[in-house]
């Protein structure tokens, strides 16, 4: 399995995050919220935002990283292809790492697809 974060698997436009925030359904961990919905790529996009009120940069850019390598290191345990976008919560910056990883794979756990998504996201151009 390649472990690779290439950037075509960043969300990175606004109309993105935009129609990931209208059209996408909600999950809650400890740690982490997200939001996802499904794509016609058929390799799945990671997105993080995270507040101003969540810390300086040094905090929200270590939340970045995490949520980065986590989703870098268990790419295979999203089933469908999926948008999804991730907003840390602050007790992830007062966690183990160990902790971190297990709450993430019950988030991924956690995703519902239905079968025959007739709604995808559509993407003009692969990258």
């Amino acid at each position: 399995m390649d472990e690779r974060l290439t950037p075509k698997e960043r969300i990175r436009k606004r109309k993105e995050f935009y129609n990931l925030y209208k059209k996408g359904e909600r999950i809650n961990s400890k740690y982490l919220s997200a939001i996802y919905y499904p794509n016609n790529l058929g390799f799945s996009r990671l997105g993080i935002s995270v507040n101003k009120n969540f810390g300086k940069a040094v905090k929200r850019n270590k939340a970045k990283r995490w949520i980065r390598e986590l989703f870098r290191r268990n790419k295979q345990l999203l089933k469908v292809p999926v948008d999804i976008l991730f907003m840390p919560k602050k007790s992830i910056l007062e966690t183990e790492w160990q902790e971190l990883q297990e709450d993430y794979k019950r988030l991924i756990s956690s995703i519902r697809v239905k079968k025959n998504e007739e709604n995808c996201i559509r993407v003009n151009k692969i990258l």
